[in-house]
């Protein structure tokens, strides 16, 4: 199949690179750089046949080259670094460019002119390479590695720097990626590039695919410590890159000819932070959470040296690093427990807050009213059932269910006063984090170099997370009784480990022919598991049916209404979603007089077990309605309701057994940077790419049929592997740039390009065909509200029927069946990304820089969820108004389709300052709006979600849901000039060492709010989609957190209408964030030294506000009660560096 697909792309390559009129920037690298530059004399003729030395500094480790007829060299696959440039050629004196910086990805010119004389004089100049792109079209940033190490990091995430750069805005976890994901707790990885959703993006590392396949979020997270640099592309860009418009290459550190290292400690204590805006009032938060926080680690490299036997000064050089977290961060849950007495069913003394007795009602007498007038409406004087309640409110112990009364039993007793809110628990959320990095280079001789690259990072993670009431530890004798857990309303337990590794070999047939092959791989296997897993505690307690395999084991989810629901965890719990990926990438480089050629291809295998639930061990619900008094629909409660053992209804859905999807990426492309003169370059290049649909190992997919309105089993009947899904072929990405440099001498120079790029729909999208029947198990029972036979009620001892696996193969069948049922459409569209840009760029020094540009995309065919069996507005029966009416009992199908579209535009700005004079800076400024139909299957919509209805896609155009108008970001390193070697007080000694050292650095952010929705709190269309009629602006003109919008200005539709507002009309408030941090280096040795941090998060503590109640009808519509990110954090540092 590969060598198939392999002949059938080289075949599209070869055809369409005859008449190639593509697209691009420069030749990327991916990891590596390149240098490259023309050699005239001082008459401005090119000199032919000079010898060109680069060597890169630190290591010795150097590589020939000679210019041809143009007078032109090429040296490409260099590792980023510090360069000398040697050139020299008889008749001429040999001239020495030092300090040439090289960075991931980059085309540094650096251009000579030779002077007549010996080669014995030498002319020397230190000096960095120019600023400009004079080479390029490509859009993008370099954040190299000053600016990774010394800029305050939340969390000392990397990742978090890609917001330096214009055009990328932080996905919806928030500004700082805190947001966390079964994938990777230590910190979401989403961020959107140019207006395309997060899915699109690309995270390389060592040019490694370090995509995980279901969210988009990175697998590796490398160490602050083993980045050497990394640069993201948010334009039109090299054929060589794949994906959408962010791609984020990062380039790991390597050893050198010197050791150097490093030890850090970083803390973080409580005491020292700010309160959440919100929880201000001490006598309701007469505290803040503790909160403790230990990163530290350790990271060195040098020659690989093993004393009398190998000496790899020159040759083979080693990089080492760990890094550890320990966090306890407290939190503090309010619950309501059975008392002594209403744990047995004695509710005699079960008062509401204002003394008054709830009372509790014998469901086993319910029974019709006799007198009941089915003419008049039901009411207090007219009831349709009776029912008599408990004597002295006590229910006898001869109607009390064994099983609910070992249900009551394991709550604890309450340890404050009250019938309600009358347990405080107080639970730690414990991050336990171990990771390594380790790189070894190796140079064999002058035509082949290597290196290698390893990454481990096991991440433990105790949380009470998921669960909106939290936290009852097991009583002593419970436990001693049943078979349960440390807990018994939960805590969620993660055990993450990620791996990956690289390999890349280099081998020069010559200066202008040099092959590059690269191999590695990706893997994750996180487990996050409720905290009773592998415990038979419903069977223990005599609830049957429930713990029938190893990942159904534990309680179930029981909702006692007026109490704390009971369960070792969230629902959907455990989940084991593995991911395994390889990768083989060869690429073939030459330079054929004025053309810089490269041709690649890339094959990547990809294994997945998406191994999640949505209700694994079932849920059992117990509300009032079986205990209150029918008449006046007061009294009762849950626990009663519990303690006579008939449920009010459940639901559960899992998965038999794990599944494992796989499938194969193919990729080819050719690129041609063509240097029409000294002033001008095009950037051309072609990439066809081939997505395999995923495939299950034992073929247990399930696809929805929309066109025979049936289920299609993988395997059988004809249907394929894929379940009727098929690869789109024809996937061209065309790719052309230009770099102009407009007056000559590389000061200002005009870009521009326009490019199409291919990215896999994420398999959220798929992997939900494999949990349908008849492989995913799905129950729910809702007996009536006031039923008068209690025998067909199900019971807490025995909730749900046996399993039985069903497969409908028919309409009929399925209808009767009456699944949830997940589909994709039939027309795989492969999803694309068309970007352009145009800007121009002056440097104004040598150091100092700008750049304007206009930049804009469009995506096309990106996959969306739909109900496609929506229930329309209108009377009658909800099933009666279902679209596919064969289908009426069916309430969801949920069908993945590629119909989505976005389009971004945008102005975008940027002022750059090299390090020099003790000062470095960054500013960049995007003004950009992105619209789109709703949110991709994976990155979701936040708060502008879908359209209103399926029926009118388009009508739901509207802003994305990371739209945000205006972005400024501003980031910076600065070493105070004071003391020994500075411009002030320039002294030595005691008072030198006080004054001198200080640096200062820090990343400012200003940003606009996002687009939210305006919903009604109650629906109007009996069932369907119901949105209200907008009669005004919604905007205040002075708008506060109690009160961000009008709710006036939104009035529901008449009954059974569509409502007219769109989506994301109105908009979240914006943020001003200050994040600093001051350091203060001590010289010890000439080599050694201490630095002292503070750093100071959110400096301010100025509140980002979340979205409002935007529910019309609700009490606290409009009002802002939630912030996104963290309050003011205080953070020590100590390191030693050597």
């Amino acid at each position: 199949m590969i060598r198939k697909a392999l002949l059938s792309g080289l075949k599209i390559i070869v055809g369409s690179a005859i008449v190639l009129v593509s697209a691009s920037n420069l030749l990327a690298q991916v990891t590596t750089g390149t240098i490259l530059g023309t050699v005239r004399d001082s008459s401005g003729a090119v000199v032919s046949g000079a010898t060109v030395t680069i060597t890169e500094t630190g290591k010795d480790t150097w590589q020939k080259y000679v210019t041809d007829e143009t007078g032109s060299y090429n040296a490409p696959f260099l590792i980023p670094g510090t360069y000398s440039i040697t050139v020299e050629m008889i008749g001429f004196k040999k001239h020495v460019r030092a300090g040439i910086i090289l960075q991931v990805d980059q085309k540094a010119r650096v251009d000579f002119t030779l002077e007549v004389g010996e080669l014995s004089d030498i002319t020397t100049i230190v000096a960095a390479a120019p600023l400009i792109k004079s080479d390029t079209s490509e859009l993008g940033e370099v954040i190299e590695q000053r600016a990774i190490r010394e800029l305050p990091l939340n969390g000392r995430n990397f990742a978090t720097l890609v917001y330096l750069t214009p055009g990328i805005t932080p996905g919806q976890a928030g500004e700082n990626l805190s947001g966390a994901s079964t994938f990777n707790p230590r910190g979401a990885s989403n961020f959107n590039a140019l207006g395309h959703h997060a899915n699109s993006n690309a995270w390389l590392i060592d040019g490694i695919d370090n995509n995980e396949y279901t969210f988009n979020t990175v697998i590796v997270t490398p160490s602050i410590e083993s980045v050497r640099e990394f640069k993201v592309l948010s334009g039109t860009y090299s054929a060589e890159f794949g994906r959408g418009a962010g791609v984020v290459s990062v380039s790991t550190r390597s050893g050198s000819n010197e050791v150097h290292g490093t030890v850090f400690e970083f803390l973080r204590n409580d005491v020292f932070d700010a309160r959440n805006v919100f929880a201000t009032n001490r006598t309701v938060f007469p505290r803040k959470p503790p909160f403790r926080r230990n990163q530290f680690g350790a990271a060195v490299g040098g020659p690989f040296y093993i004393p009398g036997l190998y000496n790899g000064r020159n040759r083979t050089f080693i990089f080492g690093d760990y890094s550890g977290l320990r966090e306890v961060r407290g939190n503090t849950f309010v619950n309501t427990v059975p008392t002594a007495k209403t744990r047995i069913g004695d509710f005699s003394e079960f008062t509401d807050s204002n003394g008054r007795l709830i009372s509790i009602f014998n469901p086993l007498t319910t029974r019709r009213n006799p007198n009941f007038d089915p003419t008049r409406p039901v009411s207090a004087t007219n009831p349709q059932f009776l029912r008599d309640p408990f004597p002295g409110n006590i229910i006898p112990s001869n109607l009390i269910n064994p099983v609910g009364l070992n249900v009551a039993s394991i709550y604890p007793l309450p340890n404050l006063p009250g019938n309600f809110n009358n347990f405080l628990s107080i639970a730690n959320r414990i991050v336990s984090d171990n990771a390594f990095n380790i790189r070894v280079d190796h140079k064999f001789s002058d035509r082949d170099s290597m290196f290698g690259r390893y990454s481990f990072d096991s991440y433990k993670l105790d949380a009470p997370q998921g669960q909106a009431a939290c936290c009852l530890p097991t009583p002593a004798e419970a436990a001693r009784k049943f078979e349960l857990g440390p807990f018994v309303a939960g805590i969620q337990n993660t055990r993450l480990r990620t791996q990956g590794a690289a390999i890349n070999h280099t081998h020069i047939f010559k200066p202008t022919l040099i092959n590059e092959f690269r191999t590695g791989f990706a893997r994750t296997t996180p487990f996050t598991f409720q905290s009773d897993f592998g415990r038979k505690a419903a069977e223990s307690l005599g609830i049957r049916g429930i713990n029938v395999s190893e990942f159904t084991t534990g309680l179930p989810n029981i909702n006692v209404v007026d109490f704390t629901g009971l369960s070792g965890g969230p629902a959907f719990l455990p989940v084991n979603p593995k991911q395994t990926h390889y990768q083989f990438d060869e690429n073939l480089f030459w330079t054929r007089g004025r053309h810089q050629l490269k041709f690649g291809y890339r094959y990547i295998r990809r294994l997945v077990s998406p191994f999640t639930n949505t209700d694994t061990r079932g849920t059992i619900n117990f509300g009032r309605n079986f205990t209150n008094d029918p008449v006046t629909n007061t009294g009762g409660t849950g626990l009663a309701t519990l303690l006579t053992g008939f449920s009010t209804g459940g639901s559960r859905g899992f998965l038999l057994e794990p599944y494992y999807m796989t499938n194969q990426e193919h990729a080819w492309f050719i690129q041609d940077d063509f240097k029409v003169n000294s002033r001008l370059t095009l950037n051309m290049g072609l990439r066809y790419e081939i997505y395999q649909p995923d495939v299950e190992i034992r073929d247990r997919l399930v696809n929805f049929d929309p066109f025979n309105l049936k289920l299609v089993y993988a395997g059988e009947d004809g249907t394929s592997r894929t379940v009727n899904k098929s690869a789109q072929r024809g996937n061209l990405g065309p790719r052309f740039g230009f770099a102009w440099d407009l007056f000559g001498g590389a000061k200002t120079v005009l870009r521009g390009g326009y490019g199409i790029s291919y990215f896999p729909e994420p398999h959220s999208a798929s992997n939900l065909l494999g949990q349908q029947v008849p492989f995913t198990i799905s129950q729910n029972f809702a007996p009536e509200t006031n039923p008068t036979d209690f025998s067909r009620v199900p019971t807490i001892a025995n909730p749900f029927p046996p399993i039985q696996t069903v497969k409908p193969r028919s309409t009929a069948e399925l209808n009767a069946a009456n699944p949830r049922v997940l589909g994709h459409a039939f027309n795989n569209l492969t999803p694309y990304a068309q970007s352009w840009n145009l800007n121009i760029e002056r440097q104004l020094t040598q150091t100092l820089m700008w750049e304007v540009a206009y930049a804009g995309s469009r995506g096309i065919h990106i996959p969306i969820f739909f109900n496609i069996n929506e229930v329309q507005p209108g009377t009658g029966s909800q099933a009666s108004r279902r679209l596919i009416q064969p289908l009426s009992n069916v309430s969801t199908i949920l069908q993945a389709d590629p119909r989505n579209m976005s389009t971004y535009h945008s102005l975008q700005a940027k002022l750059v300052k090299r390090f020099s004079e003790g000062l470095q800076f960054l500013f960049s400024y995007t003004y950009g709006k992105s619209l789109d139909y709703g949110g991709s299957a994976a990155s979701g919509g936040g708060a502008t979600g879908g359209p209103q209805t399926v029926t009118n896609i388009r009508a739901g155009r509207g802003p994305s849901g990371f739209d945000v108008k205006h972005r400024a970001v501003a980031s910076y390193v600065y070493e105070l000039p004071f003391g020994p070697g500075r411009k002030w007080a320039n002294q030595s000694g005691p008072l030198g060492h006080c004054i001198g050292g200080w640096q200062v650095s820090g990343i400012t952010t200003l940003t606009t709010g996002r687009p939210f929705n305006v919903n009604l709190a109650t629906g109007v269309n009996n069932g369907a989609p119901s949105w209200p009629n907008r009669i005004g602006s919604g905007k205040l003109d002075n708008p506060t957190a109690d009160l961000w919008f009008n709710p006036a200005d939104f009035v529901a539709p008449p009954p059974n209408t569509y409502g007219n507002v769109a989506r994301g009309v109105l908009y979240s408030p914006g943020n001003v964030n200050f994040d600093t941090s001051l350091s203060k280096d001590t010289i010890i040795h000439e080599q050694m030294k201490v630095r002292f941090q503070f750093d100071a998060f959110n400096l301010f503590n100025t509140p980002y506000f979340g979205f409002p109640n935007a529910n019309i009808g609700s009490p606290t519509v409009g009002r802002i009660t939630t912030t996104v990110g963290d309050n003011r954090i205080l953070q020590f540092a100590l390191k030693f560096e050597f």
